[in-house]
């Protein structure tokens, strides 16, 4: 075989079984070679985070290696949807290598560690071959990300290209899964690792803008904030927004997707955006991801317009990247943006097809963070933990 090979199905169904059969059997449809395909990869809308799932998938494509993970809505060619499961097969040629990797129970060890390991699998028996990138999918209530990019970055380089996300609920921030093989995990880190002759083309991007002064963090640990410019943080969105704390904690939601905090990395163009999960009574905030002690911070802001803007920045970055025609494409997309954009949301598939053409298979999940490098260029640098931003992954043979 020396091209690659897609098929892709899309079930809106109710039973998790029948969903499953129906996905495969029309991904399958497409595959000249059923016995060819090396992955599949599986996203699906929380009702179809279910074993039964994933052994009627298993049971249809034999040993064939399985990664995906839970989604508040999935992305596909034919739409957006609030209910359903996608299945993408790929049938990669001989040159092209992937290993996979799952890590379990992450909580009961330092994520650095949970990174490290991860990295050690992905790497076992891929010594003698060149490296492209690597795929995470990671628990959506993971609350140190950092540490296990930093980790996973340990084991395969400080600048190896890291791209992936964080899987979601319907909302409820309950319960995300990770699906690997057969086995249905929450609390767990899954990826690949794919080398040999690959082309590949990333594009991150957010859309929100700097608003008002620079700010500084004077005082936090982890994801929690407690003063900013030496005063209670809560009294940056205090000040801002004419409110106290109690008004701050009622309009959360809606401060949170329009007006995160974007953090100043030095050497670096974009912003890394941090929305707030929670407000403490004792006016510290809890964010979606680490702040750095010490760090410059601004307010943010974004609209349609801005974060629509960089949909279409994001899929030109990262088709401008390749050689060729994507043979595939992989949406990684912030659920604030969705929240952000409601009835429009289907604008940014809209325009990914436009840029990678109306027929590009692309599958892609709705996430609690994402995976990412910042420089779009040879992608050389830190990966990092981003929030409200859309990754956009192109392949080519």
């Amino acid at each position: 075989m020396t091209a690659m090979n897609i098929g892709i199905g899309v079930s809106t169904e109710i039973n998790p079984a029948q969903a499953a059969k129906s996905a495969v059997l029309q991904a399958m449809d497409n595959i000249y070679d059923q016995s060819s395909v090396t992955l599949a990869i599986v996203f699906g809308t929380i009702e179809f985070a279910n074993i039964i799932t994933l052994k009627t998938i298993n049971n249809l494509l034999g040993a064939v290696p399985i990664i995906g993970c839970s989604s508040a809505a999935i992305i596909t060619n034919k739409g957006i949807f609030n209910h359903g499961l996608i299945i993408m097969l790929l049938c990669l040629p001989q040159n092209i290598y992937v290993n996979t990797a799952l890590v379990k129970d992450i909580k009961s060890d330092p994520a650095m560690n949970v990174g490290q390991e991860l990295g050690r699998k992905l790497l076992n028996g891929f010594k003698d071959v060149s490296r492209n990138f690597t795929l995470i999918l990671s628990d959506g209530l993971m609350e140190d990300n950092s540490s296990l990019i930093n980790g996973l970055q340990e084991r395969l380089g400080t600048s190896f290209p890291i791209v992936g996300a964080s899987a979601s609920d319907n909302l409820k921030f309950q319960k995300t899964y990770i699906y690997f093989n057969q086995e249905l995990s929450s609390d767990a880190v899954c990826g690949l690792i794919c080398g040999g002759k690959l082309n590949f083309g990333l594009g991150i991007k957010h859309g929100w803008k700097p608003l008002g002064k620079p700010n500084y963090v004077t005082k936090a640990s982890g994801n929690t904030v407690y003063e900013i410019n030496g005063a209670s943080a809560a009294r940056l969105y205090e000040e801002y927004f004419a409110c106290d704390i109690f008004q701050l904690k009622k309009s959360l939601k809606r401060i949170s997707v329009f007006y995160p905090v974007g953090i100043h990395l030095e050497g670096e163009q974009e912003y890394l955006l941090r929305n707030i999960l929670f407000v403490n009574d004792d006016g510290s905030l809890v964010f979606q991801g680490d702040v750095p002690q010490n760090s410059m911070i601004r307010l943010m802001i974004g609209s349609k317009e801005s974060v629509l803007s960089s949909t279409r920045e994001a899929a030109q970055e990262a088709k401008g990247n390749l050689s060729s025609k994507p043979n595939f494409v992989l949406v990684f997309d912030s659920i604030s943006r969705y929240i952000l954009l409601k009835r429009e949301a289907n604008k940014e598939l809209e325009i990914i097809k436009e840029v990678m053409g109306q027929d590009t298979p692309i599958i892609g999940l709705y996430t609690y963070g994402e995976h990412a490098p910042l420089k779009e260029i040879s992608y050389k640098g830190k990966s990092f933990f981003h929030n409200q931003t859309i990754a956009v992954l192109a392949i080519g043979g």
